[in-house]
């Protein structure tokens, strides 16, 4: 299990069995509460109750925070009986000096006992990152806002262990820095930093040159954030930054200021002071490795536009970004880290984004029945939604198994056609309710990706989690799939991997001669991906949405 974005995972004899983050349930963005239905589901499709469970692994360690953060009235105020099992062990523990628990274990009175176990929450990230990259010798830079203390992290992972290098801690962190700026540009921090993202494209970070004295850059490839500028490491203050920055950038934007030429030239100043900053941190991360190979993770690890470069402006030849780099897929990197433990050995075919919930034919179809919608079954689905795409369809497309983290990655999806730059301005205004500038990602089969893109990464890049630049003639066959700055965040499909989806792009690539879809996320501005066919109708009727493909039946709005 996981806090900051709290989700649940479940592993049996090596194997990730099943793992969804809370938000699907509660529909709840980015919901933080504890993973009550998360962890429902996943008992479920083990066919368990808790009685059966080894072990709860968490990847947070409250140990390195024992005498960091105490605050007396948290242990002295009672709110409920069960807290005496936090408030004595938080008068008791300073004076032990154990900053690295490991577990907690309870024992009932039947002698049944409960064991949790605490993850340093970078070694989740990194256990995650690494195991599922299937590299034998890579470097492992965790980069992130903060963890119990650090904010950078440079391991080695060899021959299925992981050694801690080196770290930067709190509060010398550049995810910090970079969510404040995206909450001084008036948006959400650690929620809404890949607006800050594509709003770089439209902008000149030369406009913008006093951003670089946040950050001071050591020949050694560390860096040190400017504190003067910054109030993040204040929890009792609600913005993260300080007067200073206020004097050296001007006014802040609020949330509901029109956006000006100046905040994108900061954007863009500030994506461009992140990626000098992580280019040194990975070359400093290779001279300690000497290692050819890199696993990326952490929050700033979803910043797509950096991750694209790292083979190009790095000495890494190969890059590994998974699935969910982010918080939220820590728990499946705690539960890893429980099966290594135990020496269990851990069966890395397994560890797919498609792991969430998946729903009968039947059960589909009742639910459709009971709202009386107009609908029809498809002989073929894959042939009639290329059909309808290249007529100029939007598609909402669920299928199979939910995929785990922020990214749809074809199973909770909204398809459409790139080949007319218009699109992009439909679906953000109607379909998506979101700001004008946000781009949406290229579907492609791997076989194409060098007909398209510029790049020079053999692997395949099957998460969204790498954005390149389209050749110059390959954009204009697809500019709804184009940023304004000529990039595309691709996903590839591969045939053995996604059958279903291969069928598809190639059936429209048949109609228009183009092997490209747009793929984004089925859900609208301020909600989660869709995870039950409820939530697919109840967005399909609400929204712009043309088709519904769900399963193998249609639903259109004639």
């Amino acid at each position: 299990m996981s806090g900051p974005i709290s989700s649940a995972a479940l592993m049996h004899d090596g194997q990730l069995i099943a793992a969804v983050p809370e938000e699907r349930f509660s529909r709840i963005k980015h919901d933080r509460s504890f993973p009550h239905q998360a962890l429902s589901y996943c008992l479920d499709v083990a066919k368990i109750g808790m009685d059966r469970v080894d072990c709860f692994s968490i990847a947070w360690n409250p140990g390195e925070n024992i005498a960091l953060k105490y605050r007396p009235g948290f242990s002295d105020w009672m709110r409920y009986p069960g807290e005496w099992l936090t408030s004595v062990p938080n008068h008791l523990l300073p004076g032990l000096l154990l900053p690295h628990l490991t577990e907690q274990k309870f024992t009932a009175s039947n002698g049944r006992q409960v064991v949790i176990e605490y993850v340093d929450h970078h070694l989740a990230h990194a256990r995650l990152a690494f195991h599922a990259s299937g590299f034998e010798d890579s470097a492992v830079v965790i980069v992130d806002g903060w963890s119990e203390q650090k904010t950078t992290s440079i391991f080695h992972g060899k021959g299925g262990e992981l050694t801690l290098l080196e770290s930067e801690v709190f509060p010398n962190s550049i995810g910090c820095v970079y969510a404040a700026i995206t909450q001084f540009l008036g948006f959400r921090p650690f929620s809404d930093e890949w607006k800050i993202m594509g709003m770089a494209a439209y902008g000149n970070p030369a406009n913008a040159p006093q951003i670089k004295k946040l950050i001071q850059l050591e020949d050694d490839g560390r860096y040190e954030v400017n504190l003067k500028f910054f109030d993040f490491y204040n929890f009792d203050r609600p913005e993260m930054y300080g007067k200073h920055l206020v004097d050296l950038l001007g006014k802040p934007r609020s949330p509901d200021d029109p956006l000006l030429p100046c905040h994108f030239d900061l954007a863009a100043a500030m994506q461009q002071l992140l990626e000098t900053t992580l280019i040194r941190l990975l070359t400093r991360a290779h001279r300690l490795t000497d290692s050819t190979h890199l696993c990326f993770a952490g929050g700033v690890a979803m910043n797509c536009l950096f991750n694209g470069a790292i083979t190009s402006r790095t000495p890494f030849s190969r890059s590994y970004i998974g699935f969910a780099p982010d918080d939220s897929g820590n728990a499946i990197g705690a539960a890893l880290d429980a099966s290594i433990r135990r020496n269990i050995k851990i069966e890395t075919n397994s560890i797919v984004p498609a792991v969430g919930p998946a729903f009968e034919q039947s059960e589909i179809g009742d639910i459709i029945e009971k709202y009386r919608l107009k609908h029809r079954i498809s002989g073929n689905i894959a042939s009639d939604v290329a059909d309808l795409i290249a007529a100029g369809f939007v598609v909402g497309w669920f299928q199979g198994r939910a995929e785990f983290g922020q990214r749809a990655l074809g199973h909770r999806s909204i398809l459409a056609n790139p080949l007319k730059a218009e699109i992009k301005d439909r679906l953000n205004a109607s379909i998506k309710y979101r700001e004008g500038f946000r781009p949406f990602a290229p579907m492609l089969p791997y076989s194409s990706v060098g007909r398209y893109f510029q790049t020079q990464d053999t692997d395949p890049v099957l998460f969204m989690e790498k954005a390149f630049h389209f050749h110059a003639n390959a954009a204009q066959k697809a500019p709804g799939a184009v940023h304004a700055d000529g990039t595309g965040r691709l996903q590839t499909i591969m045939e053995e991997r996604e059958p279903l989806l291969y069928e598809l792009l190639m059936k429209f690539q048949e109609n228009t001669g183009t092997p490209i879809l747009i793929n984004t996320s089925f859900n609208t501005n301020g909600e989660p991906i869709v995870n039950s066919p409820e939530d697919a109708l109840r967005t399909f009727v609400t929204s712009g949405l043309d088709v519904l493909a769900i399963d193998n039946i249609l639903l259109t709005k004639e």
